[in-house]
């Protein structure tokens, strides 16, 4: 993290850009590898080291929302790519090519896949795509970009080259209340090889739930370093700031919301640590990777919270970080799904309307 410390990600969300130099950075360094195995250019280091780059990174008071999407997407291609679509592992893992987008999500349809509108027609020798997704980070960044549509199989997965669709590619920003780089992308009558497809036809679904495990145990893991960047600089500025003469973290106010969040992001660490043991393992990690992403976000919002109370007006400053990490931290919070799973898939409840 040398060269880019608070002030350089403070920057990067002011003018919402991507953080171009330290993507390039990561990249020359070989992280990008992590999840990728040796024999397609990767360092295969698995899922907890990249848990822990990506961590750290937001510990740091960075931003490493570009580095675990560029990381952790690209395992659909591992897991299911062609061998020729397998042949750009090597860019992807030295961050040449950029493969940062999954496009899934609808306005209509939101998660559930079974009511998708984007749709693919086989017509000779060529599918026809038609799309219209929403919420998609980084479309307008990324070389690569894995398009969930519909077709008379089902769902199904298609990887995009964009320079070659450009012609049929519409990005437009979405603005957000942080700097995910979202847009709405339209696909209209990009043309492509049975070469682009990701498995079988009506397998895409299938394709992509195999990267969920890991995605939201990385999602945890930012959740964890942002909530460990604030309780960091609240510790410090409890223990240094002085008022009627003693320091503010002898107050209860200040001491109590401090000791639950640590508490908090302390046994969401543990989840972490048991998901990506059943991940290493090859066992089922679903469970405990919602549970994972669950309690790490929840903790990061305690802990949010906590750095409000002890920083008091500084938080809401620019120059303290903490607001901006607030920001970050709302992004985790939507659990509805994932408590659905846990009600159904682990608690044996009934579906749920």
């Amino acid at each position: 993290m040398k060269g880019y410390d608070p002030d350089y990600w403070l920057e990067i969300d002011k003018e919402r850009s991507f953080p171009t130099q330290f993507f390039d950075t990561m990249g020359e360094a070989g992280y990008f590898g992590t999840m990728i195995p040796d024999e397609w250019g990767g360092t295969d280091a698995g899922p907890e080291a990249a848990s822990i780059i990506v961590e750290e990174i937001n510990r740091a008071g960075g931003d490493a929302a570009a580095i675990n999407a560029q990381m952790s997407i690209c395992g659909t291609i591992v897991r299911h790519g062609s061998h020729e679509q397998k042949l750009l592992l090597p860019d992807i893992a030295a961050g040449k090519v950029r493969c940062l987008s999954v496009a899934a999500t609808e306005a209509d349809s939101g998660a559930d896949m079974s009511s998708l509108q984007s749709s693919a027609v086989l017509d000779g020798d060529t599918w026809v795509l038609e799309a219209k997704k929403m919420f998609i980070s980084m479309a307008e960044h990324t070389d690569l970009l894995l398009v969930l549509v519909t077709t008379d199989a089902g769902p199904t997965l298609f990887l995009l080259r964009t320079e070659e669709v450009a012609n049929a590619l519409e990005v437009r920003p979405l603005p957000m209340i942080v700097n995910r780089m979202t847009t709405t992308l339209f696909v209209d009558g990009a043309r492509l090889p049975s070469s682009a497809l990701i498995g079988a036809p009506g397998q895409g679904l299938d394709c992509l739930m195999g990267g969920f495990a890991p995605r939201r145990i990385l999602a945890a893991a930012e959740a964890i370093g942002n909530a460990r960047f604030m309780l960091d600089r609240s510790l410090e500025h409890a223990k240094e700031r002085q008022t009627f003469n003693r320091p503010i973290g002898q107050n209860q106010g200040v001491q109590y919301p401090l000791a639950l969040a640590y508490a908090k992001v302390e046994a969401a660490d543990l989840m972490r640590a048991d998901a990506l043991r059943l991940l290493v393992k090859g066992k089922e990690a679903g469970a405990r990777s919602a549970l994972a992403k669950i309690l790490s976000s929840e903790a990061a919002w305690e802990t949010a919270r906590a750095a409000m109370t002890t920083f008091g007006g500084w938080a809401l400053t620019s120059e303290m970080h903490i607001e901006r990490k607030l920001r970050e931290s709302t992004v985790f919070v939507f659990n509805n799904m994932l408590l659905t799973y846990v009600a159904q898939r682990v608690l044996g409840l009934p579906k749920a309307f």
